[in-house]
């Protein structure tokens, strides 16, 4: 088994270097002919790295940069960074939201802005609407995370509720525009990335406060949040007539990539639109792996909260299957590409049939951590976490499972 955890690690690696952000805007930037002055507007946990990427492709022509993410990393000289909350917008979101918005104004209408979007700018950079206030997105975020609301039914309600999202930073400029990304989006349009700051949805604000009342949600979001879902009226946010923009790697783009590194071995991409809720669909990846094969899989699913404890989507699924594979030896992942799985510094966990005992040695309870959402500290009991710092992209989750013959 030793042998399966380094090969899911390598395979892990090699992954993260598909979707490399530096070297895939590098690429795609050095074939595109802009019109200077240029204006680089990167937002989200992949923005230092396609920045760099942007800066090495159009050099001197770029005139301005603003970059945008959850992490400290180099950027090319002169360009500002500016790190915003997350999984939470904060006030340094505020002012992340305000540096974009004020860059896209300024821009000559003569030039061109290239926006550089990645996943977790939904939380990085914020602009809210009259009459909402940094309190109430936070609160908002919070129970719908909590409640376990899938992450396009998070972004349809976040979107409306700011200036920024939903094409409010398009609207905001008059000069060419070109927006590359890389996708976190399972199975859904590139308008959610980042709740699409460039690439309105044609959702209305009553279709966001329909999602709060289907998940039952109204009796527990701020006031000011129903009143302005319920008081608005959608807003045209067409932006520029001359928009090129394009996807450069997503969740299938590290999944094929892992299943490269097992050569002649068995492996097999089972999906990558993966959803639902974590433990379920890690205990359904792991039934269905044939013995002596690996099975892949690449989305973003959801956890219930219903404890206290510490975790993530990922190490909770990856706790339900080592309490699964007790009684049949096996090994599973659930890593996120982004090197940070919920509120935690891992990016998830690699088990095998030893975990769950281990974790009884270091004495806890597996179960019990399960039912409390504590699979954090399980995993670093038993001593299968994955922890990489920021990896400086996001494409959501891989998982891997193998069963032996």
């Amino acid at each position: 088994m030793r042998e399966v955890r380094e090969a899911f690690r390598e395979a892990f690696r090699a992954a993260l270097e598909a979707v490399d952000p530096e070297r895939l805007t590098f690429e795609r930037l050095s074939t595109i002919d802009l019109r200077p002055p240029v204006t680089v507007l990167a937002l989200g946990k992949a923005a230092p790295g396609m920045a760099r990427g942007a800066g090495r492709a159009l050099g001197d022509q770029v005139a301005e940069g603003v970059v945008v993410s959850d992490h400290l990393e180099p950027v090319p000289d002169g360009w500002r960074l500016v790190v915003g909350g997350h999984p939470f917008p904060d006030d340094r979101s505020l002012q992340a939201g305000a540096a974009l918005l004020e860059a896209a104004v300024e821009a000559p209408p003569s030039g061109t802005v290239v926006v550089l979007l990645s996943g977790g700018g939904s939380a990085l950079a914020e602009a809210p609407v009259r009459g909402v206030d940094l309190d109430d997105l936070v609160s908002l975020n919070r129970t719908l995370m909590e409640a376990g609301v899938p992450i396009e039914e998070t972004n349809l309600v976040r979107r409306h509720l700011s200036l920024l999202k939903n094409g409010g930073l398009a609207a905001a400029t008059t000069a060419r525009l070109v927006t590359l990304l890389i996708s976190d989006v399972v199975d859904g349009p590139a308008s959610d990335v980042a709740s699409g700051p460039t690439l309105p949805d044609g959702s209305e604000p009553s279709d966001a406060l329909a999602v709060l009342e289907r998940r039952d949600l109204t009796d527990r979001v701020p006031a000011p949040v129903l009143e302005a879902l319920s008081g608005r009226a959608g807003r045209d946010r067409t932006g520029a007539d001359d928009h090129h923009w394009e996807v450069l790697a997503d969740c299938a783009t590290a999944a094929w990539a892992a299943r490269d590194v097992f050569g002649d071995r068995a492996a097999t991409v089972a999906t990558t639109a993966l959803r639902g809720d974590a433990r379920e669909e890690a205990l359904r990846l792991y039934h269905d792996t044939e013995p002596g094969q690996v099975l892949i899989a690449a989305g973003e699913t959801t956890v219930v909260v219903t404890g206290s404890g510490l975790g993530g989507r990922n190490q909770h699924a990856a706790l339900a299957v080592a309490i699964r594979t007790e009684d049949e030896p096996g090994v599973f992942a659930a890593l996120a590409t982004d090197g940070r799985d919920g509120p935690t510094s891992a990016a998830g966990g690699i088990v095998d049939a030893g975990s769950a005992s281990r974790m009884r040695a270091a004495g806890v309870d597996p179960g019990r951590a399960l039912r409390d959402c504590d699979s954090h500290r399980a995993l670093h009991a038993s001593g299968d976490l994955v922890v990489t710092g920021p990896t400086g992209t996001n494409v959501g989750d891989l998982w891997m499972a193998w069963r032996p013959r």
